[in-house]
């Protein structure tokens, strides 16, 4: 296997993973930055306001212009589930079922609630419980906390379905009603080959940062390692889960650690926004790990070298346009998925994200903040 064909809504992660391991890639997505172009063969960017209605017909269309007989395809965030057949070589993902299983949340809580696992108590957001406590909205399927709301009464949660369907494009039915659950943000990394699991990683996760974002629940990134005392308590969940669905190649498990331990809370079936912050505070590659796993072979776990961290910068209360002199800036620090000049990002848009390493979490956390403090003056 050498020719490889990444696809996702921003595939750069992977990308780069599977460059280090020495493959040829390619790569299809939203953006298509600088350090994408410049660890690809050749890279395309969607043009589609919605890239989720993008044709298969214009993915085919755009494999035909690579001109090449691709070897492996490895499917990211947001094309999980897209039609397999047009493919002449082996997808290196969870099957289109088992993803239908996972990503969608109101199912994955049922399948939780008939293994005995913890989780939040998950509804329709059409056919919601008494709302006697605060519960959160928000997407069945994907999202990245982006749209997730509070809601406190039946009032407040009418309000909120139409104001998520206007803004993300839902259909009411697409949305769920989740009991709200105090706790720290958790997600821990495995590798699985369908039958047995790997645990790589236990990572904090960053929501909501306000020196990253106005968004409450918005996904901001991770440090790695995470040192809880609930990390081995999380590691078997995961493994149960892996082989319950029978999970193959790059999985995450995203958690909540609670005052009684941690709730799962979603599977990402496929490689995880925590890939950059894993591979530093391990060394270990995983692209090459994940092309082993289809071939049955799993990694034992790896130790942690240091920390490693990884936060995004969203745009703030005005729209922010990268210039020549500030896309430079990116390129000179250490910094990912970096936009070209040109690049226009509207309010709550991703801008770039900032990578760090270090002895210590504060370190990662300190060097990330401050980055982020200078990004902040000259945009």
């Amino acid at each position: 296997m050498k020719d490889i064909l990444v696809i996702g809504y921003s595939s750069r992660n992977i990308a780069c993973s599977a460059s280090k391991a020495g493959y040829n890639v390619y790569a299809i997505d939203a953006f298509c930055d600088r350090d994408l172009e410049y660890n690809t063969c050749k890279c395309h960017a969607l043009m589609e306001e919605d890239i989720h209605e993008v044709e298969r017909e214009e993915i085919v269309r755009i494999m035909d212009n690579f001109e090449k007989d691709f070897d492996g395809v490895v499917l990211g965030s947001g094309f999980e589930k897209i039609d397999r057949e047009i493919f002449d070589c082996p997808v290196l993902n969870n099957s289109v079922r088992q993803m239908e299983t996972v990503s969608d949340k109101k199912r994955f809580a049922e399948e939780l609630q008939k293994i005995g696992i913890p989780h939040p108590q998950t509804h329709a957001a059409t056919n919601p419980p008494q709302i006697d406590t605060p519960m959160i909205l928000k997407p069945a399927i994907g999202g990245g906390g982006v749209f997730n709301k509070i809601v406190t009464s039946a009032d407040e949660l009418e309000y909120q379905i139409d104001d998520i369907c206007k803004a993300g494009n839902f259909k009411p039915e697409e949305l769920i009603l989740q009991e709200f659950v105090h706790g720290t943000g958790a997600s821990v990394s495995m590798t699985s080959n369908g039958k047995q699991a790997t645990a790589i990683a236990a990572n904090e996760q960053l929501i909501g940062i306000p020196w990253l974002t106005n968004m409450p629940f918005a996904y901001c990134g991770n440090i790695t390692p995470m040192q809880t005392p609930h990390e081995n308590e999380m590691i078997e969940i995961c493994v149960k889960l892996c082989k319950h669905f029978e999970l193959k190649g790059s999985n995450g498990m995203d958690f909540i650690i609670t005052e009684k331990g941690p709730m799962v809370l979603e599977i990402n079936a496929r490689f995880q926004g925590s890939l950059d912050s894993v591979e530093i505070a391990t060394g270990i590659n995983l692209f090459q790990t994940h092309v082993d796993a289809f071939k049955g072979v799993l990694p034992k776990k790896p130790k942690y070298q240091r920390w490693g961290g990884r936060t995004i910068l969203y745009a703030s209360q005005k729209p922010v346009t990268i210039s020549k002199q500030i896309s430079e800036v990116f390129g000179r620090g250490r910094f990912a998925d970096i936009p070209k000049s040109g690049y226009e990002a509207y309010p709550d848009d991703p801008v770039v994200s900032i990578l760090a390493e270090g002895n210590s979490r504060n370190d990662v956390l300190g060097y990330m903040k401050e980055q982020a403090k200078m990004l902040h003056k000259i945009l």
